[in-house]
């Protein structure tokens, strides 16, 4: 992990750190629930914004999107597609010595996602809970104009990363779960198998609730219609279930 250098990286990347964070929400859907405590217990790198458009295009020689802008974030983005660019990076990136063998780009886990949108908060949004903020922070149906907007022009969290809440629904590796399991965690996947993948974060047409650091969404991995599914990517250890 240490060999890897995050200049050369194609994409702005930032260093997260092992650590444990409470996820999940008392005063969320049933699906938020229980409130547990989970522990990460590997180093990875998170991309600061999500796939733009530009850089879908620049590994799979497509563009999907609905909405067209080198700039904004690529929608319209099936989970199997995200997971297929990010195989076709890491190879590239390996072939040019940018990756070393050990690490891949991938999705991120439903909890790693989670604790970079928290960026050690407690709150409902990475800021606090006043949702009259979201503004500042987020693209959603009080201010989108009903379209996605270039990545990065919001204000980061805490730890520099972009857009986590609004703009589109961010793919998570996990399989999507109807309920957390209960008690403590570390380094937690979700369930083995599944009709749907976990969504997270929220999306340009949604309402601030619906953009939570705690929400959730779901979808069937193939689905790639829908203008409000992006993703971004994590350059970590490979997961056990890949």
């Amino acid at each position: 992990f240490q060999a890897f250098d995050a200049k050369n990286a194609s994409f702005p990347l930032v260093a997260i750190s092992p650590g444990s964070f409470l996820m999940g929400s008392e005063r969320g859907s049933y699906d938020e629930k229980p409130l547990h405590r989970v522990t990460l217990t590997n180093a990875f790198f998170m991309g600061a914004t999500e796939v733009t458009q530009a850089q879908y295009r620049a590994v799979m020689n497509v563009s999907p999107s609905y909405f067209k802008g080198d700039d904004l974030p690529a929608d319209s983005v099936s989970w199997s597609d995200a997971v297929e660019f990010c195989r076709k990076l890491t190879e590239a990136e390996r072939k040019k010595g940018n990756l070393p063998d050990g690490l891949v780009y991938r999705l991120p886990t439903e909890a790693e996602w989670e604790h970079c949108c928290r960026a050690g908060s407690t709150t409902e949004f990475a800021f606090g809970d006043d949702e009259g903020r979201l503004v500042d922070y987020a693209w959603f149906s009080r201010n989108s104009g009903n379209t996605t907007h270039p990545v990065g022009i919001k204000k980061p969290n805490a730890w520099g990363l972009y857009d986590l809440h609004g703009n589109v629904w961010e793919w998570c590796y996990d399989w999507y779960a109807d309920k957390y399991q209960m008690g403590d965690q570390t380094d937690p996947m979700g369930p083995a198998t599944g009709q749907f993948r976990v969504l997270r974060g929220g999306s340009w047409p949604f309402i601030a609730g619906y953009c939570r650091s705690a929400i959730r969404f779901r979808d069937p991995p193939r689905l790639q219609v829908h203008h409000v599914l992006g993703f971004r990517v994590v350059v970590g250890a490979p997961l056990a279930q890949e």
